[in-house]
């Protein structure tokens, strides 16, 4: 089955998580979902749990993580309260793809993120490991330390694929937000935020 969703698809897809995040955080919080422009298919604090009963409904779907509140965005172990509470956040459908693994997820577009950003749990879904002996980068933030390595990953936005490079946590922030940075991706797209809208729009930069 072709799980690429149109764009008119991906904007329906968003723009019911738009409406609907109050209800995941009060029933679905630090969950995984699966879901569609109709609703929840699958839900688990177990990612490769949501993605079977997802994967055997025979629909199309992305996975999005419910955060533990409506009034923040945790960024590794750092919690940013809004002063002004908004109900959207810039998420967009990406397709990630590491060899014949592959996932529909949505992402917090985060302008500030040098790097895109996948935790531990995602990468081991998409089949990543670590080679023996490799060492351990050091990222600091406010709130401490955080582990990581670097990996190349196939993304599609859009229907336009190409490769960047991710961040992949190897340690446990209690956060499991998809964050994709400006590295690659903002070379490849002019992205328009439109809160008022509710609205994020990728456009296409033609290659030189």
């Amino acid at each position: 089955m072709d799980t690429t969703h149109s764009q008119e698809e991906t904007q329906e897809i968003l723009a019911w998580l738009n409406r609907n995040r109050r209800m995941l955080i009060d029933f679905y919080k630090n969950q995984y979902i699966a879901y569609n422009a109709n609703g929840i298919i699958a839900h688990s604090e177990n990612l490769r749990e949501a993605l079977d009963i997802a994967e055997a409904s025979g629909q199309k779907f992305v996975i999005y993580f419910v955060p533990r509140s409506a009034g923040s965005v945790q960024i590794l172990p750092i919690r940013f309260r809004a002063v002004v509470r908004h109900d959207w956040q810039p998420n967009y459908e990406v397709r990630l793809q590491h060899r014949d693994k592959v996932m529909n997820a949505v992402m917090l577009v985060d302008s500030g993120a040098e790097l895109s950003l996948i935790p531990f749990e995602t990468g081991e879904e998409l089949g990543y490991a670590l080679a023996d002996s490799e060492s351990k980068l050091i990222a600091e933030t406010i709130g401490g330390k955080v582990e990581f390595v670097l990996r190349d990953i196939e993304m599609t936005i859009n229907n336009k694929q190409f490769v960047a490079p991710v961040a992949w946590l190897q340690t446990d922030t209690g956060a499991a937000q998809l964050l994709l940075g400006r590295e690659v991706v903002f070379d490849k797209f002019n992205i328009e935020f439109r809160q008022s809208e509710g609205k994020i729009i990728f456009h296409s930069v033609e290659a030189p």
